[in-house]
C-alpha cells in the first residue's frame, strides 16, 4: 500500500485563520500529511441552489464539483475518502455511488441537525427552516453511506444515533493547533478581569445575555468579552466590556484571572474550553460548555449549574488569584486536546485502511 493516497474533502479554503470548526479543518489536514503523506485535497466553496440543498448537497456541492469528485474517486491512487464534516453527505452518497468499494471515513464536528436545531429555535423563519431541511438531508446520506463515522463526543453519537440510527464508529475529542505566545506581555487593565473568547453564533450571544443578566450583577470582577460577531448583544451592565476582534489573543488570556464560559445550547465540543487550557487558564463554565470533555478536565474546572453558582465560582477563585499560568491546566490540554493527543486518536482511526507513520 505504499501508493496509497488520501483524498480529503472539505470546506476549508486552507488560508483562513478561522474560528474553532476552522481550526479543526485544518488540524486535520496537517495530521492526515503527517500520518500517510500530504493528502490530494478538493477544496468546496460557496454556495448550492435549493433543489441542490434538498438532495444534501450544500456547501458548494454544484455540478462542477460533483463532476470532479466522480473523477478523484474513480483514480485508483486513491485508497480512501475523508469527509470533513457531516454537512458533505450529499458528496459521500456521490463517492458510494461511483466507487462502491472506496472507504469513507466522515469526520463530524458536531450533531449538525441538532446545532440548527438549536439555531431555528433561536432565530426562527423559512431560511432557517430550509438550512435545516437542507443538513438533516446531508446528515442522513452521511450515515447512511460512510465505511467509518468519527465523532468528537460520546454525546455527538448518540445524537446521530437517535435521528439516524447510527452513531459514531470511533471517538476523536476536540484538539487545537498550539497558538499560545509564551512571551506575549498581559493586557492590563487595572485590575483582575474574567475573559470570555467566541464569535457571534447564536449558543454564544445566547449565553452571553443570560450571563450579563443573571450572573455579572453579583460579580467583584469585570468580564471582557473578545471576539466577532458580538455586537448584536445589545446593552451590557457596567461590568461587562465588549472589546470585540482582537489580532491576537495571547495578550488577553495572559492578563485575565480566568475564564467563562457561559454557553446553554449548541453540539459538538466547545473550543473555548481547549483555548483556554493551553493558555494555562482554569474555566468557568456551563455544562454544554464542557460536554465531550474529559472528567478530569471537568473536575479541575468549574462545573456550573445556575447563576448562583456561576457567580460564586468566579468570585471565589479570584478570593485566591490563580496563578497568571497554571502548569496543570496546561498539561489537561497536552495530554488531551493537543495535536499530539489529536494524532494518537486518528491514527487509530485510519489504521484500517492505510499504513500510517509520524512524519
Amino acid at each position: 500500500m505504499a501508493g496509497s493516497r488520501v483524498l480529503l474533502l472539505t470546506g476549508y479554503d486552507g488560508e483562513r485563520p478561522g474560528g474553532g470548526r476552522e481550526g479543526l479543518s485544518r488540524l486535520i489536514e496537517t495530521v492526515l500529511g503527517d500520518l500517510a503523506g500530504p493528502p490530494d485535497v478538493m477544496r468546496l466553496a460557496g454556495r448550492t441552489a435549493a433543489i441542490n440543498g434538498l438532495r444534501g448537497r450544500i456547501g458548494g456541492l454544484d455540478g462542477v464539483a460533483a463532476a470532479e469528485l466522480r473523477v478523484r474517486v474513480a483514480d485508483p491512487a486513491t485508497t480512501v475518502l475523508v469527509c470533513d464534516g457531516s454537512q458533505l453527505g450529499g458528496a459521500v452518497a456521490l463517492a458510494r455511488a461511483a466507487r462502491p468499494d472506496l472507504p469513507i471515513i466522515t469526520f463530524c464536528h458536531n450533531c449538525e441537525t441538532q446545532f440548527f436545531v438549536d439555531a431555528l429555535r433561536a432565530a426562527p423563519g423559512l431560511k432557517a427552516a430550509g438550512v435545516l431541511a437542507g443538513h438533516w438531508q446531508a446528515e442522513r446520506l452521511a450515515m447512511r453511506h460512510s465505511t467509518k463515522v468519527v465523532t468528537l463526543s460520546q454525546r455527538d453519537s448518540a445524537a446521530l444515533a437517535r435521528r439516524f440510527g447510527r452513531g459514531g464508529d470511533e471517538i476523536v475529542p476536540l484538539a487545537l493547533e498550539d497558538a499560545r505566545d509564551p512571551a506575549a506581555v498581559p493586557t492590563a487593565r487595572g485590575e483582575p478581569y474574567a475573559l470570555f473568547v467566541g464569535g457571534g453564533f447564536f449558543g454564544n450571544l445566547e449565553g452571553l445575555r443570560w450571563y450579563a443578566r443573571a450572573v455579572a450583577p453579583s460579580l467583584k470582577v469585570r468580564t471582557l468579552v473578545v471576539g466577532r460577531g458580538l455586537e448584536g448583544l445589545g446593552p451590557l451592565p457596567a461590568n461587562v466590556e465588549l472589546v470585540g476582534p482582537v489580532e491576537n489573543l495571547s495578550p488577553w488570556y495572559a492578563g485575565a484571572a480566568l475564564v467563562v464560559a457561559p454557553v446553554l445550547s449548541g453540539s459538538g465540543m466547545k473550543t473555548k474550553v481547549a483555548e483556554a487550557l493551553m493558555h494555562g487558564k482554569r474555566v468557568v463554565g456551563t455544562a454544554e460548555a464542557f460536554a465531550g470533555y474529559d472528567a478530569a478536565v471537568v473536575a479541575a474546572n468549574h462545573l456550573c449549574e445556575d447563576p448562583q453558582d456561576f457567580a460564586a465560582a468566579i468570585n471565589a477563585a479570584l478570593a485566591q488569584p490563580p496563578p497568571a499560568f497554571d502548569p496543570a491546566m496546561r498539561a489537561l490540554y497536552e495530554a488531551r486536546q493537543s495535536p499530539s493527543a489529536f494524532r494518537v486518536g486518528l491514527a487509530a482511526v485510519l489504521a484500517d485502511y492505510l499504513p500510517v507513520t509520524s512524519r
